[in-house]
């Protein structure tokens, strides 16, 4: 019994990333037998199903930490690398600050939390750590955001799901933050709704068509009328600042031009 249950993880540190995500995945609705039974296989790779029951008990009873959340408070550096004036490094990349987001980096951001954020956490992370290098005027020049978010996922998932699990609070507060900030801009063309993944969202009053369409399409929407039906403009215009454009949108709709 023993042995067996020193093939457990004690802790949450024990836990990488992509484990996470998929504990994550695992639909709660079937109740507390299955989660458990489907953590467990996810961390160890044992079939429970092949235990008896006292075994099964004792093991449970051995992973009780996995009921409750990861630290919220996300490691500074990693492997003793910290890229100053930057506290939180991740081999070797920098968490870009929210305030420095473009366009693009942002509706990528927005659509991952939509789809789930916990189990998007790589690919969230793939956007805010970035590998970055001073010029000959010694300022800090940020990795272009040209490469495939999927793929620079695959970069930390083997990393402990405690290095970077508190992240998602300040990214929900940042997001949520800058919805209100631009609430008058939006009026119901872009969702505002985080899906946790253990919910499901609620269907809302039916819509008329167009309107359901305008939804769908909201952020091509806003990016071709930017460029003026131009889509030539529109890497452009993804590249610059999130907050420069939404400041300009604001001008305009105030002064209506």
């Amino acid at each position: 019994m023993e042995k067996l249950k020193d093939k457990f993880p004690k802790s949450w540190k024990e836990i990488t990333l992509q484990e996470w995500t998929e504990i994550a995945k695992i639909d709660k609705e079937q109740g507390a037998i299955h989660y458990n039974s489907e953590v467990l296989y996810i961390i160890s790779d044992i079939d429970v199903d092949e235990l008896d029951i006292e075994e099964l008990t004792a093991i449970i009873d051995s992973c009780k930490w996995a009921n409750v959340e990861p630290s919220k408070i996300y490691k500074h550096t990693i492997n003793g690398m910290s890229l100053k004036p930057f506290s939180h490094t991740i081999n070797g990349m920098s968490l870009k600050p929210f305030s420095k987001l473009t366009l693009f980096e942002y509706i990528d951001l927005d659509y991952y939390c939509t789809q789930g954020y916990t189990t998007h956490l790589p690919e969230l992370c793939a956007i805010l750590y970035r590998q970055t290098k001073e010029n000959e005027w010694h300022e800090v020049v940020w990795e272009p955001y040209d490469y495939d978010t999927k793929i620079r996922a695959e970069m930390f998932y083997d990393i402990p799901v405690t290095d970077v699990y508190g992240l998602l609070k300040d990214i929900i507060k940042f997001r949520d933050t800058f919805l209100d900030s631009y609430t008058n801009l939006f009026e119901e063309t872009i969702p505002d709704t985080v899906v946790d993944d253990h919910e499901e969202e609620h269907d809302l009053e039916p819509d008329t068509e167009p309107e359901k369409n305008t939804a769908k399409w909201s952020w091509e929407l806003l990016i071709y009328n930017l460029c003026n039906g131009d889509l030539s403009k529109s890497d452009a215009i993804g590249k610059l600042p999130l907050y420069y454009v939404f400041n300009m949108l604001g001008m305009k709709k105030e002064l209506d031009i």
